[in-house]
């Protein structure tokens, strides 16, 4: 089976009742629940008003992790990689709901309904020129957007950049909320993701391979995927994952 490397250089992960590093620290430990109270709302002041103001929550979470791993002083990534199970499906929900009664369809809700939306704005907002990828991948969107991360820096002459990931997610609105899975700490998170040789960081070992035939099956885990790789990331005792996922198989392991 072959294996690759990558190294998380940086990292940064939003909810609406835990934003601050120290806190989502905490929380990999098993302690500190985050403050349901808190209610913390991302600040875009790189976006345009206008359109910040047409933003999901979501939206504007995945905007915000971006965000954090930009600045003056640091490289622009060769490449971003936004990835999403499910996107902006509240917005395609509603805007079916609309033709349903025939009433106008929103022009605004149409060109942010669609799964490249946040990436263009992204791209926009913060003068991006390097490639962005768009990738939904179903249960296995999050290990997916890594392994596309690893393939551009791999197909790159420059093997010391970065490729920006952005996997954020929300759950299912009503009719479709009977096929959420498992419920999420994690509404959005943000990686800078080098190949091992890079410099400091995390280096991640990983593989992938196909389950047999007749072999599907379906992990029975308390939360969902970006949760459980954050948690192996960020606390220091676990060293391996393994996810399950739509006949896949990956296996992540800390190195060194």
């Amino acid at each position: 089976m072959e294996r690759f490397q990558i190294t998380i250089n940086d990292w940064a992960v939003f909810s609406p009742s835990r934003m601050k590093r120290e806190e989502w620290l905490a929380w990999a430990g098993g302690g500190a629940d985050g403050n349901p109270e808190a209610c913390y709302k991302p600040d875009l002041p790189w976006v345009n008003a206008m359109l910040r103001r047409r933003l999901s929550p979501m939206g504007k979470a995945a905007l915000w992790t971006a965000g954090q791993m930009l600045g003056e002083q640091r490289p622009e990534p060769i490449a971003t990689v936004f990835a999403s199970r499910h996107g902006e499906v509240g917005r395609t929900v509603k805007l079916l709901r609309d033709l349903a009664v025939q009433a106008p369809l929103s022009p605004a809700s149409f060109s942010l309904s669609v799964h490249n939306a946040i990436g263009g704005i992204h791209s926009i907002a913060n003068k991006v020129f390097s490639p962005v990828t768009a990738i939904s991948a179903g249960p296995d969107t999050l290990c997916a957007a890594l392994l596309e991360a690893y393939a551009q820096l791999r197909c790159s002459p420059d093997k010391n950049r970065e490729v920006l990931c952005v996997f954020y997610d929300d759950p299912l609105p009503p009719p479709l909320c009977g096929l959420n899975q498992t419920p999420s700490e994690v509404q959005a998170l943000a990686f800078r993701v080098g190949l091992a040789n890079a410099g400091t960081g995390i280096l991640l070992d990983f593989s992938l391979a196909q389950l047999p035939e007749g072999d599907r099956q379906a992990e029975t885990q308390a939360c969902a995927h970006g949760d459980r790789f954050l948690r192996f990331l960020l606390k220091d005792d676990e060293v391996a994952l393994k996810v399950i996922a739509d006949r896949r198989f990956w296996q992540w392991r800390k190195c060194g």
